[in-house]
């Protein structure tokens, strides 16, 4: 009887054992499953998130841009780089004309010591080493003064002389004599608006290490030599389209391409290439951000539409929304600077018409197609299978515009920088 209940009792533990041990191979089994779908998951998001890095890496090489991320700007940029941008740039962004002195690089700088009345300091040591400058520039805005806030000798004097000095002693700003002479120019004595004068030669000495960079200098006498004060625009007054700031045209070494075409550069000192368009209606500074913005996006142009017309070659060739027939032809792609993450800190354009090139380049090839001697030569030996291993040719565009950019820099400096071959102008078989 004993050995009965013994024999009873084993056979129910075992059969305990075993519901228990499968309940709780199931229970693992899920969690593992669970945990490897978790995984899985993970490991795809990963991997999305690290394509995404990757694109905007090879993009902002393709740019030459720094890593800015989401950095917010709130100053207005300078009137002289949003005119200038919008001189070159058409209403699509793409280029219209070349940027004077044929430079690939314009930076701005502003200034970082406003303590002293004539006396202006830049901190350039942030300028890139592949770049070579060709011209720059002190701009300066004089404002209009009141009467009662004329030196008296202004009123028989029709003139200024306004000398520019490269420092070479801080602590003899006293006596323009000590210093370098690097601009001298006339003004008229009761006029006010952009000053910009050629103070290339400090800069190289600063770059080149000649001369350690100490600031510039800015005197202004009467015709009869007469020390007299005028008052420009400064960036603690609030003046932020219109503080002083150092421009400088630059060529940077071509990394994606051959140069573009020569052309005759302006004689040293010349600066009759542009003219500042003046607002005397604003010639108080800018009392507030609202009134700030409002001039910011009326200066800059309207890039929002990709169907805009990027200049008359590109009318003879509008882009196809649908490639009904299959053939090679230009279709639209706008490239949205906020969709890339960039809107913080590009200026303009808010993006551009890339358009990009698609469809087939069946024999026989037309006129329309654009085709070179050597893809109509191609197309006749790939229909009659002369070569079995040449396909057909490929549609590609046959043209490429430049684009300029306007962005501030890691260091809150403006920048217009020129890109080439950004947009597909025209498409063709080759």
């Amino acid at each position: 009887m004993a050995n009965l209940l013994l024999n009873i009792m084993l056979s129910l533990m075992i059969t305990v054992s075993s519901v228990a041990h499968g309940f709780l191979t199931n229970v693992i089994n899920d969690v593992i499953s669970e945990d490897t779908g978790d995984v899985r998951l993970f490991k795809e998001k990963d991997k999305v998130r690290d394509v995404k890095e990757r694109a905007l890496e090879k993009l902002q090489e393709v740019f030459g841009l720094p890593d800015l991320g989401e950095k917010r700007h709130h100053q207005v940029p300078p009137q002289f780089m949003t005119e200038l941008y919008n001189n070159i740039a058409d209403q699509s962004g793409s280029t219209r004309r070349r940027i004077p002195y044929n430079a690939t690089v314009i930076r701005s700088f502003i200034e970082r010591d406003n303590s002293l009345c004539h006396y202006f300091h830049f901190n350039i040591s942030g300028l890139d080493v592949t770049e070579s400058v060709l011209e720059a520039q002190l701009h300066l805005y004089r404002m209009k003064m009141q009467a009662y806030e004329m030196h008296p000798a202004l009123f028989t004097s029709p003139s200024l002389i306004i000398r520019v000095y490269q420092v070479l002693d801080e602590q003899q700003l006293s006596r323009p004599d000590m210093h370098r002479l690097l601009s001298i120019h006339t003004v008229g004595a009761h006029s006010h608006g952009w000053e910009v004068s050629n103070v290339t030669e400090a800069v190289l000495d600063w770059i080149t290490g000649r001369r350690p960079n100490r600031g510039i200098l800015v005197t202004c006498n009467t015709i009869f030599e007469q020390s007299v004060e005028v008052r420009f625009a400064r960036r603690n007054e609030h003046h932020n389209s219109k503080q002083p700031i150092l421009v400088l045209f630059d060529d940077e070494a071509k990394i994606h391409g051959p140069t573009t075409a020569p052309i005759t550069h302006p004689r040293p000192g010349n600066l009759n290439y542009y003219k500042y368009h003046n607002d005397p209606t604003n010639e108080e500074g800018d009392s507030s951000a609202e009134r700030a913005a409002v001039r910011q996006r009326r200066s800059l142009p309207n890039v929002a539409s990709a169907n805009s017309n990027l200049n008359s070659s590109t009318a003879d060739n509008p882009p196809h929304r649908a490639n009904a027939s299959g053939e090679c032809s230009r279709l639209e792609l706008f490239v949205d600077f906020e969709q890339i993450g960039w809107s913080s800190w590009i200026i303009a354009p808010k993006g551009y018409p890339a358009y990009y090139c698609k469809g087939h380049c069946n024999f026989p090839l037309g006129q329309s197609q654009r085709p070179t001697n050597h893809a109509t030569v191609q197309s006749i030996v790939h229909e009659l299978n002369l070569a079995p291993d040449v396909g057909k040719p490929c549609c590609v565009p046959t043209s490429l515009l430049n684009v300029p950019l306007l962005f501030y820099d890691d260091n809150d400096n403006v920048v217009l920088r020129m890109y080439e071959d950004m947009v597909a102008d025209s498409c063709g078989c080759l």
